[in-house]
């Protein structure tokens, strides 16, 4: 990936960027915080939904002994610093709740990108079968009458056959290590999540296939949902992306700041459509004093979701 490249101050102002988004986040949750705890004295532990209410970001729930689902998720990426540039990545989820709140799932991917006139990218428009995954998740800390804060902890091998930025075949082998913590702030009302995820892999160079090469990547998150009936939540979720050019997350690439809205919607008692729109609000590549990090990322990002409990 070449000598290790130089931290610049606009990463800086990316970084600082994130800090005050996720402040103003922390700050909203800490604000109703005491309300949220009387509340929960006064009416027991009350939970967070296992939905995916916050967007991108987990739950920690990891539901009831035996439950078993099935998930179509599509994330989508727009837009580079000129030409067209559009990938969706499909993920197809079956999972099942295990004793001791543990749970499992076993997926695989499939991708679809269309490139065109983007610099130092080929042309591509393709859609092809893009690997598997197995995850493991286990709720390490539950909620209690002295304890507002629910942690899980999970880790996701995967193998994948579609580079992520250029849409070139090129196999690759990474595992997704993730936290998750989450709090009810104002019960049937108000929740509040963050994530915390670093992803090492190795990947043959979509250039020459014959060369093997190490990065990495991680996503720091937060996000509040608020309920708004029975069926229907919305909310505000910010992320911060960073890429490596090695596996170990030191020699940094790039960072990318995301802020978007989300929802979900309850079809049924076990039918939910869960969707995000989250364009990039700041970002800085190393080495590229243009405004944004389209180097290593896109210009929006965005998730369709359907969940069915089976």
């Amino acid at each position: 990936m070449g000598e290790p490249l130089a931290r610049s101050a606009g990463s800086y102002r990316a970084a600082r960027s994130t800090e005050i988004a996720l402040v103003i986040l922390l700050a909203a949750f800490c604000g109703v915080w005491p309300h949220a705890a009387s509340a929960a004295e006064a009416r027991g532990v009350a939970e967070v939904p296992a939905e995916d209410i916050f967007g991108f970001t987990s739950p920690t729930d990891v539901g009831n002994e035996g439950d078993k689902g099935f998930a179509n998720e599509n994330d989508g990426r727009l837009g580079k610093r000129s030409g067209t540039y559009h990938a969706l990545n499909t993920k197809y989820e079956f999972s099942k709740t295990l004793p001791d709140d543990w749970w499992i799932a076993g997926s695989l991917f499939g991708a679809f990108y269309r490139i065109d006139n983007v610099p130092g990218l080929n042309d591509v428009d393709r859609i092809a079968f893009d690997g598997l995954s197995f995850e493991i998740e286990h709720r390490v800390l539950k909620r209690g009458a002295g304890n507002p804060f629910a942690i899980s902890l999970s880790i996701e091998p995967r193998w994948g056959r579609i580079d992520g930025i250029s849409g070139e075949g090129s196999n690759s082998f990474s595992a997704a290590l993730k936290l998750f913590a989450d709090a009810v702030v104002i019960p049937d009302r108000m929740f509040w999540a963050a994530n915390l995820q670093w992803a090492p892999q190795t990947a043959q160079d979509p250039a020459n296939r014959g060369h093997w090469m190490d990065s990495s990547s991680t996503l720091v998150s937060t996000a509040l949902a608020f309920q708004l009936s029975a069926k229907l939540y919305a909310g505000v979720e910010t992320r911060y992306l960073s890429s490596f050019g090695n596996a170990w997350p030191s020699q940094n690439l790039g960072n990318a700041l995301y802020l978007g809205p989300t929802f979900l919607w309850r079809i049924t008692d076990k039918v939910s459509f869960n969707a995000t729109f989250q364009p990039q609000v700041a970002g800085h590549a190393a080495g590229n004093p243009a405004r944004l990090d389209l180097d290593n990322f896109e210009r929006a990002q965005f998730r369709a979701k359907l969940a069915v409990a089976l």
